[in-house]
């Protein structure tokens, strides 16, 4: 919602000051005409004028202070009407002054004393200028004013409502902009753990097999450089880990992921480079749907490379294999090993919580746990929208 900015603000400023300016001179106008009509030109006090001038000034800041123009303009009204009677104008005028305490003043304040101000205007325009039917004069005039205190102090309540609903639609517009963000983040964090997760993971696992390959050859010569690598790549992985549970939020992400280029066209290629790194992964890809939405087809690519990360990192196991498919209406994808958890291996449930989300996210789910024979399976069904 846009703001209006300072310059306009000081423009309707400026705009509310003409027109109070406007108001006070047909005030001064309205006592001296009333008392005109009533009485003509020549039955006219000379001091009527001034007393006209000094009762309507004050209504220039009758909106910037309301309940001390009413207490100052009140007592003036009961001088006019004692020297030049313009009982009408004098309503009027009452009118405008408790309309616009009751709408801008404060609100048990400003009602108290807009209620006790009317009945006292009133009556002193009956005494200043008594006549017949004075009691439904009275009556009259006592309704026309409350009922102008009504109106201000309902159009107070009515502009309270709506700056309450706009205070309500700014924080909802607020929290929404900070959901968009944490969205994204999360997003991000996958992203980073998925793709430079399994680069460390890979890294980490070559070069331990390459030192111990060395040390094997060479008769258990150290390996300085390949186990430095080795340590090194496993300390960033842990930082990096430790990094991206700081971008976590909890609960599982609304929207779904990002859609970078990868996708299950791209899985030869994973596989490839997770052979490279030790681990033989056996691929089988059954028929799928003619079309498959990009998020979906990303985030089945995902799993499948945390999956084997996970192999690679938690696990014995010198085999994986890799199940692509499509159930009622959903891609399923699988990993399986059949090795044991490595010694000393302590998962921090990153992957298995990035799976889940990425799942959960475009309407699915994800099982993951042991084997009865031993090893570990991962599971997850992702809906494609195609029917069963």
């Amino acid at each position: 919602m846009a703001s209006s900015t300072p310059t306009q603000g000081s423009a309707v400023a400026r705009r509310w000051r003409y027109l109070d300016v406007i108001v006070a001179v047909l005030a001064v106008a309205g006592l001296i005409v009333d008392a005109v009509v009533d009485n003509g030109w020549h039955n006219l006090p000379p001091a009527a004028w001034p007393l006209a001038l000094v009762t309507g000034a004050p209504l220039v800041a009758r909106r910037r202070a309301p309940l001390l123009v009413l207490a100052a303009v009140v007592p003036l009204l009961l001088v006019c009407l004692g020297v030049f009677h313009p009982s009408r104008a004098a309503v009027g005028i009452v009118m405008l002054l408790v309309f616009t305490v009751g709408m801008e003043g404060h609100r048990s304040r400003s009602l108290t004393v807009g209620a006790l101000m009317a009945p006292v205007v009133t009556a002193g325009i009956l005494v200043t200028s008594p006549s017949e039917g004075a009691a439904f004069k009275w009556v009259t005039y006592l309704a026309l004013v409350l009922a102008a205190l009504a109106a201000g102090e309902a159009l107070r309540a009515r502009r309270e409502v709506s700056e309450v609903r706009h205070a309500e639609a700014e924080r909802e517009r607020e929290a929404q902009i900070q959901h968009r963000f944490d969205e994204q983040r999360l997003r991000l964090a996958n992203e980073l753990h998925d793709i430079v997760g399994h680069a460390l993971v890979a890294i980490n696992v070559r070069a331990a097999a390459a030192a111990h390959l060395a040390r094997k050859e060479d008769g258990d010569v150290p390996a300085p450089v390949l186990d430095e690598i080795a340590t090194a790549s496993a300390e960033a992985l842990g930082e990096v880990r430790s990094a991206l549970k700081s971008l976590r939020r909890p609960g599982p992400s609304s929207d779904a992921p990002l859609r970078p280029p990868a996708d299950l066209g791209d899985l030869p290629g994973l596989v490839s480079g997770v052979e490279r790194s030790g681990l033989s992964v056996d691929l089988r890809v059954d028929e799928l749907p003619t079309v498959v939405p990009h998020a979906v087809g990303h985030a089945g690519y995902r799993i499948i490379q945390e999956g084997l990360t996970n192999v690679l990192r938690h696990s014995t196991a010198t085999r994986a294999a890799v199940r692509v498919g499509a159930a009622d209406g959903s891609l399923v994808v699988e990993v399986i090993d059949h090795g044991r958890e490595r010694s000393g291996s302590a998962g921090d449930g990153n992957g298995l919580q990035g799976m889940r989300e990425r799942a959960s996210a475009l309407g699915g789910g994800c099982e993951a746990g042991r084997l009865p024979g031993g090893g570990w399976r991962i599971r997850c069904w992702l809906p494609t929208g195609t029917g069963a």
